[in-house]
């Protein structure tokens, strides 16, 4: 929710910002651009798996990381499993934050 919370603010920000603006000027509309969090990482690259290196192994594709202030692409691997029957669920975005890649 600390999401919530800092759009919230941004937006009273950027109202009281073009409330001043306007205030002076003749101007009928101001544009005021709000980035909450990172921006969206670039698209990937094409990968190609090799050979599978044993029975049990899962491609894990490759994916973008945010870390140290910018989008780092992590290159996709042949993983096993830690315990017999789990299954590799890849990171994906779910209301607004990101959840990394796990076995479940």
């Amino acid at each position: 929710m600390k999401i919530t919370r800092l759009l919230v603010l941004a937006l009273a920000l950027a109202a009281a910002v073009t409330t001043f603006v306007g205030a002076g000027s003749n101007a009928s509309a101001q544009v005021v651009a709000v980035n909450v969090g990172p921006p969206g990482p670039p698209p990937g690259y094409h990968e190609h798996r090799w050979h599978r290196p044993g029975p049990g192994a899962i491609w894990i594709d490759g994916h973008r990381e945010w870390r140290g202030g910018a989008w780092v692409w992590i290159g996709g691997y042949w993983g096993y499993p830690p315990r017999p029957g789990l299954v590799w669920v890849p990171g994906h975005w779910r209301h607004g934050y990101w959840h990394p890649g796990h076995w479940a």
